[in-house]
């Protein structure tokens, strides 16, 4: 039996990755088309723009994982407990912040301003189009077997 997990996990970690490239891809294509990037724009974009989701994916995985812990736990949790989740949960935000005043400066320094300002409504339509194909099938949500 254990053989036969461990050959599905092994057949799914491809499938995902698979899937993880191919929208990686996708993204790549999308944003580069409508933010009109040059081949030296897309150059420096592309590695300060990962790092930056990045950053901003662990924050948020961070502010969920508070989340969930308040959701699992407010029935038992003293007024002073929920004080610190507050605290915590502020901190979060502010680190958002942070990113976000600190990857514009870096966007500024290779992008004009205009470029820079389309970068946040470019991420929205990627997410709307993304959740579309999603709906539609499209895009796969789980690796198929």
């Amino acid at each position: 039996m254990s053989l036969l997990v461990t050959g599905y996990s092994i057949q799914a970690q491809p499938d995902k990755t698979e899937r993880q490239d191919n929208l990686q891809q996708q993204k790549v294509v999308f944003f580069n088309e409508k933010l009109q990037l040059t081949p030296a724009e897309s150059g420096k974009f592309w590695p300060v723009y990962n790092d930056y989701q990045n950053r901003r994916d662990k924050v948020a995985r961070d502010r969920n994982t508070l989340m969930k812990y308040f959701e699992s736990n407010m029935n038992n949790m003293t007024e002073a407990e929920a004080s610190q989740l507050i605290g915590k949960y502020m901190t979060f935000q502010r680190e958002e912040t942070q990113l976000l005043e600190t990857y514009t400066k870096k966007f500024q320094e290779f992008l004009p301003a205009k470029k820079v300002m389309e970068i946040y409504t470019v991420e929205l339509e990627f997410k709307k189009w993304l959740l579309e194909n999603l709906r539609q099938n499209k895009i796969p949500a789980q690796p198929r077997n």
